[in-house]
Formats: C-alpha cells, sequence, structure tokens
C-alpha cells in the first residue's frame, strides 16, 4: 500500500515537470518571437540610417540640424534595441538550462519510480509464492 502511494507521487512529480518543461518552452518560444520582432527592427534602422547618412550630402544647414537629430534618435533606438537582444539571449540561456533542470529531475523522478515498480513487483511474486505454497500444503 505504501510503494503505491509512492508511485502515485512519483506520478505527480512528473506530471509537474511536465507542465514546468511545457511552461519553459512556452517561455522560449515568446523570446524567440521578441527577439526576431528586435531583429527586423534593428535591421530597418540599419536601412534608415544608411539612406539618411546618404541624403545627408544633398541637403541644407537646417535640415542638416533636424536630420541629425533624427539620426540620433535612431542611434539611441538602436542600441535600446541592442540591449533588448542581449536582454532576450540571457533570458533564452537560463530558460532553456531550466529546461535541461527539468529534464534531469524528471529522469530522476522516472528512475525512482521504475525501482518502486520493481519492488512493489517483487512483493507481489513473494505473496503468490507464499500463497501458493500455503495452498499446497493445505491439500
Amino acid at each position: 500500500m505504501h510503494k503505491l502511494k509512492e508511485l502515485k507521487k512519483y506520478n505527480i512529480l512528473q506530471v509537474k515537470e511536465k507542465i514546468k518543461r511545457q511552461k519553459s518552452i512556452n517561455e522560449l518560444s515568446q523570446i524567440q518571437s521578441d527577439e526576431a520582432k528586435c531583429q527586423t527592427i534593428n535591421k530597418e534602422l540599419d536601412r534608415l540610417l544608411s539612406e539618411n547618412h546618404a541624403l545627408i550630402e544633398e541637403i541644407g544647414v537646417q535640415s542638416f540640424v533636424s536630420n541629425r537629430r533624427l539620426m540620433q534618435k535612431m542611434f539611441d533606438q538602436k542600441e535600446v534595441i541592442s540591449n533588448r537582444l542581449e536582454f532576450l539571449d540571457n533570458e533564452k540561456l537560463a530558460v532553456l538550462a531550466e529546461v535541461k533542470k527539468s529534464n534531469a529531475r524528471d529522469e530522476i523522478v522516472e528512475r525512482k519510480k521504475n525501482k518502486v515498480k520493481r519492488q512493489v513487483r517483487e512483493t507481489l511474486l513473494k505473496k503468490q509464492d507464499e500463497n501458493l505454497g500455503v495452498t499446497k500444503r493445505g491439500q
């Protein structure tokens, strides 16, 4: 009876790990989506800065000043996006590490569960042998 409760406990632990792992995988998917968006924005900023740099040679002084401010804002945004990409990379590594830990915990629980199952089977076989022996002696 005690071993069956232990088996249930291990089953519950496995379900818990599976849910944690799925949550981590969903989080990883969200991080990768954000990373793709940031990379797209970063490429677009690069393109705009390149185009803007080419136009600077053709404009007057007043336009140059306002254009320079715009370029500075784009550079600032590019830095923000770069920082965000770095943060997302770190988050991705943390989530992947958590998934690996979860897999390792799940493997440990599976081994313990199999050990308990084996013990339950051995106990049942011993009881059957004992019952068979008692039945033969009674005849």
